[in-house]
């Protein structure tokens, strides 16, 4: 009975090893472990700063993060310190960047009662800077040999330690492939027009999607610099184009004469280059046009022939084809614009709900029609001369 009693006082007080926790079984685990990149396999995954549940949270990691894994500890995988993890050390103990004092320690904030992450000894260098929001600690850097410790069932072996490092390194010239063509971009809109070459950013983020995959975050901005740069091309040109179509009678004669066979099938008896309906407000209803609808005519007749300008040899399908490309998609419900003031930017207006959301005209489409009704048109942007909503020209209804 004494005997048993000793004996579970010596294993409660730690002098007897149990035959399960040995030193040299935990040794031999640690040394058998090859160290392996994890990708974390679930969103806001835990990394803790020792390997138990109850062990103070370092931060959240999300779904597909990288992770040098170094150690088994039983239920949890040891990790290094993820980039720029900072740590803390007491001023006090350090001179000129040297330690001295022998198990300093470090600490995850910037107070006496925050978890030790590790230690330093006497004479260790270290580098860092005064901690802003305590100027009695230094920050630093993580020490060498610091671990701290994520579940094993959110973490999935995807390559060796190298394996990170190259990942690393291409995230690292993903982000600066995307500061360029946003720089490159950014530069490129603030020009006019016809001084824009914006050829080389739109094939730098081109390049991201086509091969950086495996950073969706990147390719999702990559996606929306790209179309935000392609509006506004596309936007400068529609305002160049209509510039053009404001020049002089001189101007335009000449625009006109270095054009003539575009020009002659364009207002010819013969429709074979017009869109039918467009063909016959020009012909069979050309008296009975109101005001509103010559005006749109010239307008769009103007954009062809400043287009025309630019694309030598191209008909009038050609240039509503590329209007199309660039088209957008507007649902909601036409009602009549009947302000006449000057330089309205449309005849109707689209409504979802109560609410307006766009102006629309059209030489193709007979959009009276339509007034009332719930549409889904097919439009490309038009100039809205700095009114309220944005305008389109209707290609389509349906």
């Amino acid at each position: 009975m004494i005997t048993s009693l000793f004996l579970a006082y010596l294993l409660a007080a730690g002098t007897v090893a149990t035959p399960t926790t040995t030193a040299a079984e935990t040794k031999k685990t640690q040394e058998t472990f090859k160290p392996f990149t994890g990708k974390v396999t679930a969103n806001k995954v835990r990394i803790r700063v020792k390997p138990d549940l109850e062990s103070h949270i370092l931060r959240q990691i999300d779904k597909n993060e990288l992770l040098l894994v170094v150690s088994d500890a039983g239920d949890f995988y040891g990790i290094e310190p993820t980039k720029n993890t900072k740590a803390y050390v007491f001023r006090s103990y350090i001179l000129d960047g040297v330690v001295e004092a022998n198990r300093v320690n470090v600490r995850l904030e910037p107070h006496p009662d925050a978890p030790i992450i590790g230690q330093l000894q006497v004479g260790d260098r270290v580098e860092g800077q005064v901690c802003s929001m305590n100027h009695k600690w230094l920050q630093i850097d993580a020490p060498k040999g610091t671990r701290f410790f994520v579940s094993k069932e959110f973490i999935e072996p995807v390559g060796g330690p190298e394996y990170l490092l190259t990942m690393q390194k291409r995230k690292t010239q993903v982000e600066d492939l995307l500061n360029s063509a946003y720089l490159m971009s950014e530069a490129e809109c603030k020009k006019s027009y016809p001084e824009m070459n914006a050829q080389q950013a739109l094939e730098a983020f081109q390049h991201i999607l086509r091969n950086f995959a495996d950073f969706p975050e990147a390719c999702t901005q990559a996606k929306e610099g790209l179309a935000l740069l392609k509006e506004t091309i596309l936007n400068k040109k529609i305002e160049h184009l209509e510039a053009k179509a404001e020049l002089s009678n001189d101007a335009k004669n000449e625009l006109i004469a270095k054009h003539k066979a575009e020009k002659q099938e364009l207002f010819s008896d013969a429709p074979v280059q017009l869109n039918p309906n467009l063909w016959q407000k020009r012909t069979q209803k050309k008296t009975e046009m109101t005001e509103p609808m010559r005006m749109w005519d010239t307008i769009e007749e103007s954009l062809y022939l400043s287009w025309s300008a630019f694309h030598i040899g191209k008909k009038i399908d050609d240039f509503y084809a590329e209007q199309k490309a660039n088209a957008s998609v507007l649902s909601g419900t036409i009602e009549p614009y009947e302000h006449m003031v000057k330089d309205r930017p449309g005849d109707f207006i689209l409504r979802v709900g109560d609410v307006p959301v766009a102006y629309l005209y059209s030489t193709h489409i007979d959009l009276e029609k339509y007034i009332g009704k719930e549409v889904t048109v097919q439009a490309t942007p038009r100039p809205n001369h700095h009114f309220a909503f944005p305008a389109y020209f209707v290609l389509s209804v349906e």
